[in-house]
């Protein structure tokens, strides 16, 4: 949701939509019902048609943020994945300015590309009030390409030599997450989440010298943490999460999608090995190693489950089903274009059906916003006590702020193996090494 002070030409957000919608193609995607099967299928041009809802919202301040919650929640909960369009803009109309409400399906969106979506609409926005032709930056590859050469890829010699390492680290036994009560409904309503967050300037010291002691990057610092607070928490070394990743890892030789919007996020099994907590160095250390040595930032692993075929899938059986997922979303500005547009704080609406179902126990999420990190948790009310999740919490952060305060503290530069680009090479042994000269 974007606010603008001064108000919005409703025809040029048409406009710029439509534009939009023309250059990226993944946003005309339909997902109708042919014969019980759900089918991907790419609307043309001649079929994109946008329409902008313009309400007028009156009432007392309070009365309107509550009028435009519930009219975004039935924009978002309009969108046919059958029918399309899976984009729905809609503008609010009130004494303080415009909110402007893009909801676009998360079939056809991440992260990424919202960061895409946004710039191009912005700049497309401006051109269109000076009278300028709207224009781009040049496509990058399509959406299409991009899946046709992926299926490619899932046969290929170099992902076939992923498997090994996913079938080693499938075969590991971990702990089930014990929970304060069992349930079997899994809904999306049921959903609670807390937060902490750092200050200004332990987030500076995180995005910054933290990563001097063991030349490491936020990941490392913030799964670190989480593994030593399972650790604390249930008192198991081992746990799998569900890591995810941005998904456009450059696997495929000239294919460019840097400015190519759709859904490439990419989720796989980590492996948080903490049998080595009473060393925080080496901790530290060897968890880097160990992602490090994930092949393409785990992008693979799904290839593999789900568009390589069974008989050439080696036998991986891909049945760990991680309790936990973790996302490090990265760093967002507040002022989402610096012009006359910036983000709302009015609430866009339920983006998820409250109906559907919670996939993880514990779903954690970090991101760095007005220069300080906030970490959320959201967990299943009718699975985990309140008190129970506070005081996870209140380990999660604790650990973050000890790992801050350990690096921070480093009076040398530590590397490790991948520093030195040897895959081979154990800690133990460059060790060893580095005493010798």
């Amino acid at each position: 949701m974007l606010h603008a002070p001064n108000g919005l030409n409703e025809a040029i957000v048409k406009q710029v939509l439509e534009q939009l919608m023309i250059h990226h193609d993944a946003l005309r995607m339909v997902y109708p019902l042919e014969e019980g099967r759900i089918i991907q299928r790419h609307r043309g041009v001649e079929e994109n048609v946008v329409t902008v809802d313009l309400i007028e919202v009156q009432g007392e301040l309070t009365q309107q943020m509550q009028q435009v919650e519930k009219l975004a929640n039935e924009v978002q909960a309009s969108i046919s994945l059958t029918e399309g369009p899976l984009v729905k803009p809609a503008i609010f109309r009130t004494e303080q300015g415009d909110h402007l409400l893009l909801a676009v399906h998360h079939l056809v969106i991440d992260g990424v590309s919202w960061r895409i979506f946004l710039e191009d609409f912005m700049a497309l926005y401006e051109q269109s009030k000076r009278g300028e032709v709207l224009t781009l930056p040049e496509k990058t590859h399509s959406f299409q390409e991009y899946a046709q050469k992926l299926t490619e890829y899932a046969v290929s010699d170099d992902l076939l030599a992923e498997r090994a390492y996913w079938k080693k680290l499938l075969a590991h036994s971990v702990t089930p997450l014990q929970k304060d009560h069992v349930t079997e409904d899994q809904r999306m309503l049921h959903t609670q989440t807390i937060r902490f967050t750092l200050s200004e300037e332990e987030t500076h010291s995180l995005l910054t010298g933290v990563h001097e002691a063991y030349h490491t990057d936020i990941n490392d610092i913030l799964l670190t943490a989480l593994g030593l607070s399972m650790k604390e928490w249930t008192g198991d070394d081992r746990h799998f999460i569900h890591l995810e990743g941005h998904g456009r890892e450059e696997i495929l030789p000239a294919v460019n999608v840097s400015r190519t919007i759709g859904w490439f996020t990419s989720m796989y099994p980590v492996l948080l090995d903490m049998s080595h907590a009473d060393d925080l160095s080496y901790q530290i250390k060897h968890l880097k190693e160990e992602l490090r040595h994930i092949p393409n930032k785990g992008i693979g692993y799904g290839i593999l489950k789900y568009l390589t075929p069974d008989k050439m899938k080696g036998d991986i059986a891909f049945d760990v089903t991680p309790d936990i997922s973790f996302n490090y979303l990265g760093q967002f500005d507040e002022q989402i274009g610096g012009g006359e547009l910036n983000r709302s704080a009015w609430h866009a609406g339920q983006s998820l059906s409250l109906e559907s179902e919670k996939p993880h126990a514990l779903d954690i999420v970090g991101f760095v916003e007005q220069s300080m990190l906030y970490v959320t948790i959201s967990y299943h009310h009718l699975e985990f006590e309140e008190h129970t999740m506070e005081q996870f919490k209140d380990l999660l952060e604790k650990n973050v702020k000890a790992l801050i305060s350990h690096c921070v503290s480093q009076d040398e530069t530590q590397i490790t193996p991948s520093d030195v680009g040897d895959d081979d090479l154990t800690m133990d042994e460059l060790e060893k090494l580095m005493d010798i000269f």
